[in-house]
């Protein structure tokens, strides 16, 4: 009997010791597949990435493409050629002695498309489906100029979560500065006082600023669509666009040459100018081949001939004025369009200088003087030269010009984006590969 139990035990050893080895094995193994793959579970994306995928799975741009397959049927439509028409007839003739005989009767009628109906009919449904291809691009660059905002928004708000994290550090160090100093009787409890509150101050910008960044990030993912990105990604930082913009007059040239917007309006006036014709035109008279056989008894009977349509009663004045009213609507929508093109360019244009002035003196001298002055004061005050109180407001200065230069990058970005999508670029749309 103890032979047996020492067997067991040791057999249970041998089992444990095993299972032992396995699961560190599978440690090993799990662990070493993650280091060797630390993006497996948390994908990186760039900026093409994110354009990539709005446009390939937004609901507006398949409504849009949509759209514009319902006007490449039209179009079809409008250069298909009429069918013939086909007529048979059968029946019986009865002479006056009494026999009775089959009388047979086949005709056919081909419409003819005439060139002065077809070439306007062609050429309407031809504009219609290019302005509507026009509108498929505007929604496409309105897409890419929502993830785009969204994504600088993103790196707002990561700068000033990082912004505020510095300062809470080093607002943290102050206060235990101040708190060393009131414990060995060097300072007032004001300042002591005067220090936490500061302190709780930046906590709370802080957690603020936690807050903006999860929002910014929910309306990107939004933007880009929920069902398309992972539950846990990471953006890859990409610099804000350059000011390099050409001059106010190119740009106009540009807008005016190929914003959708204003191709759109311009397609559509020809179109309606191409059904105006053909609602004039289809008062002329309509023309129709007519073949026709008929078969009796003693001898069969074949004619040919024109079935003319003249349009005597109807002169179609109600159609005609309808389409001489959407014409007029058309080049007011056009005109109005380019005003309204060229007033949001140029609004835009002063904003970017604007904007472009605040952030060259925000980086090259506010931010610099600031810095300096919080330097120089922070000495002082370890120095014992100045107190608390001009430290922190030095300190605050510094936080606010960083905070205005972050906010002033962020209204330079969009702004630019603004001004691309006015221009309509049609290298805006093109998703580079990622380097």
């Amino acid at each position: 009997m103890a032979n047996k139990k020492i067997l067991m035990k040791a057999s249970r050893l041998q089992w444990s010791h095993l299972l032992s080895a396995l699961a560190m094995s599978a440690c090993a193994l799990s662990s070493s597949w993650v280091s060797a793959n630390p993006t497996a579970k948390i994908k990186q994306l760039q900026l093409n990435d994110l354009i990539s995928l709005a446009l390939e799975n937004n609901a507006e741009v398949q409504i849009s493409k949509n759209e514009t397959q319902a006007a490449a049927g039209q179009l079809s439509t409008a250069r298909a050629i009429p069918n013939p028409q086909f007529e048979t007839l059968r029946g019986d003739q009865k002479r006056q002695g009494g026999s009775v005989s089959t009388v047979e009767s086949l005709s056919v009628t081909q419409p003819i498309d005439m060139p002065y109906m077809r070439v306007p009919r062609v050429n309407a449904a031809e504009k219609n489906l290019k302005a509507i291809e026009a509108s498929e691009l505007l929604k496409r660059h309105e897409i890419v100029a929502r993830v785009k905002t969204r994504y600088y928004e993103y790196i707002r708000r990561v700068e000033e979560l990082k912004a505020a994290n510095e300062d809470l550090d080093l607002t943290r160090q102050i206060r235990d500065r101040i708190r060393l100093r009131y414990q060995v009787g060097e300072t007032a409890k004001f300042e002591l006082i005067r220090a936490e509150t500061d302190l709780l101050n930046v906590q709370i910008n802080t957690q603020a600023a936690k807050s903006r960044l999860d929002q910014a990030k929910a309306q990107l993912r939004l933007v880009v669509g929920t069902k398309n990105l992972p539950t846990q990604f990471e953006i890859k930082f990409q610099d804000i666009p350059k000011d390099n913009l050409p001059s106010l007059e190119t740009l106009l040239a540009e807008v005016k040459a190929q914003n959708p917007e204003i191709n759109r309006a311009r397609l559509q006036l020809e179109s309606n100018q191409s059904r105006l014709s053909l609602e004039r035109n289809t008062r002329l008279p309509q023309l129709a081949f007519k073949g026709q056989e008929n078969k009796e008894p003693d001898f069969t009977n074949r004619s040919y001939g024109v079935v003319v349509t003249i349009p005597i009663w109807d002169w179609r004045i109600g159609q005609v004025r309808e389409a001489a009213a959407n014409v007029a609507r058309s080049q007011n929508q056009l005109n109005y369009q380019t005003q309204l093109l060229e007033t949001q360019l140029e609004l835009a244009y002063e904003q970017y200088e604007i904007s472009s002035y605040q952030v060259r003196t925000l980086e090259n001298e506010v931010i610099q003087q600031a810095t300096d002055a919080r330097r120089i004061a922070e000495a002082s005050f370890r120095f014992g030269e100045r107190g608390l109180l001009e430290y922190l407001d030095a300190q605050r200065t510094l936080r606010a010009a960083r905070a205005d230069l972050i906010r002033a990058k962020f209204e330079l970005a969009s702004i630019i984006i603004e001004i691309e999508r006015l221009r309509a670029n049609p290298d805006n749309l093109l998703v580079k590969a990622n380097p």
